[in-house]
């Protein structure tokens, strides 16, 4: 049986993680996020990470599956360029182009996981035949 250090840490590790699903579904959505939600997620956010960096896993029986993987919801410019595999300059073009919207937090200039995402989501695939030709659509 769990104790109730474990259980309240799971619960807050469920909590963490459906307020990030919720954020990111309110932006695919276009819906503001509300300043205590967005609040609220950090918080739990950090506290997952935290918890697992400490810790290493809750329990020594757990399996890779069973860990919940938490990621950033804000990232660099240069996180952003190897998460689509280009040049930061590339990313500076497509922020420009204003198909990546940049946020400021605190004056650090970042970019959205959600929007990277559903950027890559809106590319369409390319011809194979244009492809074999060497040109683009």
């Amino acid at each position: 049986m769990p104790t109730p250090d474990e259980t309240s840490s799971t619960i807050l590790t469920h909590l963490g993680l459906a307020a990030m699903r919720y954020v990111r579904q309110l932006r695919a959505d276009g819906l503001p996020v509300p300043p205590a939600v967005e609040e609220l997620t950090a918080l739990l956010s950090l506290y997952v990470k935290t918890r697992q960096a400490t810790t290493g896993t809750d329990h020594e029986h757990r399996t890779g599956q069973d860990i919940p993987e938490t990621r950033r919801l804000l990232i660099t410019k240069q996180q952003a360029a190897e998460e689509l595999s280009v040049s930061v300059r590339t990313v500076e073009r497509l922020i420009s182009a204003g198909k990546l919207p940049l946020v400021h937090v605190e004056g650090a200039a970042r970019l959205r996981v959600a929007d990277l995402e559903a950027y890559v989501d809106a590319l369409l695939p390319v011809d194979s035949e244009q492809c074999e030709r060497g040109t683009e659509p």
